[in-house]
């Protein structure tokens, strides 16, 4: 959203096959030998720039009269879902015109019903802003719009589609922000009205960071968690969080039981307390394993002066409820987090370094990965797993194969249906002197099926795909949100056993804006 936080808006050479297969050999008897992933080149996926109405035009002006930037046909922070019921059916969710203090003048919707070679946009868009058509007095009635997800119901029937909704108008965190949920039962083509999870209209108050799980055993049920922070007074700057922490950020927590026709209201289901928050809240329900049904919240606990349940500025942890979410345990801690911000010439990218990833495999083991800077001092991609439903995890590893002193980041989990982990991130490795922006997307993998996933030669095994096959993007191309900015996360899904990454690229690659968003696919 807007530019709230210190934490939101800052400022190993890869080794050959025959190599890799050895030590993979060598460091443990539960190792086996992985296959190298092939990725297909990107496609460009069709955008829908919202700048053109004379409604949105209008409201462009008078934000941008107001001081901000719209970078017109950028496209950040995509999602995207796959059909449980038919691999070949996915759905994907992007920012479109993004702002460079928070947001995008809407969300797009594109689907795909040949396993990600074809993309078209939604026939009807979910309006989630005044851009997307929503009148006065609709749940969509706001500036702008972020934070996209999507997922699709169990038995395939619903596609959920979320937003963080808000204005930009005013002192403080701006105005008014909500949660706004819509859902698709035609397969993503059409969009129902918007359904309020959370309305706050005070200046003080920011709904952030949104995110949406249908529940993998009760097709009719599905959760939305999310953070709020709340500041003492409409007048405080938020750039003050990063020095007089009068903030805190508790985790909230909304579920429908009638497949998204309604949702409950948001309620609080952890407040670390004053000074301290959450972010990057999100569901996992195992559906195996000791945890089978179980609600896991994971999320980053910032804990900023050094009080609470934790000595470490910033944790990867969880809350877990045994009950459909009407109570939740404490927190656990997975990890402390190393931050490390990246930047290029001295100049910020804006990242995904306090988001974890997360996931649950077919036997009900839980992953993570994140971007921590333990390793080498550089932004790196770290990851732990759990066996006993979130209670315990292992050591943290360095799992990205980047090769040399760049940085890596923007991690991205998914689960293939045989149990092979696939994390996505960006890289720096192709950077040069004279063109220091220029970054690569990547994917990683480790069949946990056959080999020890806490091990790092289980994933150097497989070595690192290049995605963006096409060639190399200029990260200083892309819009300036806080630091360059592509997006707090990226999309990835599987579908069977073939991963599907959904991502953004600048230019030279993007053609049509800043920034055009690419699906490809990894087997």
């Amino acid at each position: 959203m807007r530019p709230t936080l210190l934490c939101r808006f800052r400022v190993a050479r890869r080794l050959g096959p025959a190599a890799a297969s050895a030590i993979a050999v060598m460091a443990s008897a539960t190792t086996a030998l992985a296959t190298v992933l092939s990725a297909s080149t990107p496609i460009r996926v069709p955008d829908n720039p919202l700048g053109g109405s004379r409604t949105c035009s209008q409201l462009v002006a008078q934000q941008t009269a107001l001081g901000s930037t719209n970078y017109p046909d950028a496209e950040v922070e995509p999602y995207v879902a796959v059909d449980p019921t038919n691999p070949s059916h996915l759905v994907a969710s992007f920012q479109q015109d993004r702002w460079n203090d928070g947001g995008s003048n809407g969300l797009t919707n594109v689907v795909s019903t040949d396993g990600g070679g074809r993309w078209t946009l939604a026939k009807q868009q979910p309006q989630f802003s005044i851009c997307e058509g929503a009148t006065s007095g609709s749940p969509g009635f706001f500036n702008r719009a972020t934070d996209p997800w999507v997922r699709f119901s169990a038995d395939g029937s619903i596609v959920y589609s979320i937003s963080d909704s808000f204005n930009a108008d005013g002192p403080g965190f701006g105005g008014a922000s909500s949660i706004i949920a819509s859902r698709s039962t035609d397969g993503g083509q059409s969009w129902k009205p918007p359904v309020t999870l959370e309305l706050d209209t005070s200046f003080t108050v920011l709904n952030d960071k949104e995110s949406i799980t249908p529940d993998p055993i009760n097709a009719t049920a599905a959760y939305a968690v999310w953070d709020r922070l709340v500041s003492p007074n409409k007048n405080s700057n938020p750039s003050a969080f990063t020095f007089s922490l009068a903030f805190r950020g508790p985790a909230l927590f909304s579920k429908t039981t009638d497949g998204g026709v309604t949702w409950s209201q948001g309620r609080v289901i952890f407040d670390p307390g004053q000074e301290n928050q959450t972010i990057g809240n999100q569901v996992v329900v195992p559906t195996a394993g000791s945890a089978r049904g179980m609600l896991i919240d994971g999320f980053d606990l910032i804990v900023n002066f050094q009080k609470g349940v934790s000595p470490n500025t910033f944790n990867v942890a969880l809350i877990r409820s045994a009950d459909g979410g009407a109570t939740w345990s404490n927190p656990v801690i997975a990890s402390n987090l190393v931050d490390a911000p990246v930047a290029i010439n001295g100049q910020a990218v804006r990242t995904g370094d306090i988001l974890p990833a997360w996931g649950a495999g077919p036997t009900g083991t839980l992953y993570v990965a994140w971007q921590d800077g333990r390793f080498t001092g550089q932004a790196a991609i770290a990851f732990s797993q759990s066996t006993d439903g979130g209670l315990t995890w292992s050591k943290p590893i360095r799992i990205d194969q980047t090769i040399g002193s760049a940085p890596a980041f923007t991690p991205q989990l998914s689960v293939a249906s045989d149990g092979t982990l696939g994390v996505t991130y960006y890289n720096l490795q192709n950077a040069t002197a004279s063109t220091p922006g220029l970054t690569d997307a990547f994917i990683v993998h480790c069949p946990a099926a056959t080999s020890d996933c806490t091990v790092r030669s289980s994933w150097l095994a497989g070595e690192q795909t290049r995605l963006s096959t096409t060639g190399s993007f200029d990260m200083t191309t892309a819009p300036n949100a806080g630091g360059f900015f592509v997006g707090d996360y990226e999309g990835l899904t599987a579908s069977g056993t073939t991963f599907d990454p959904f991502f953004v690229m600048a230019r030279p690659i993007a053609t049509r804006g800043p920034t055009d968003p690419f699906a490809s696919t990894a087997h």
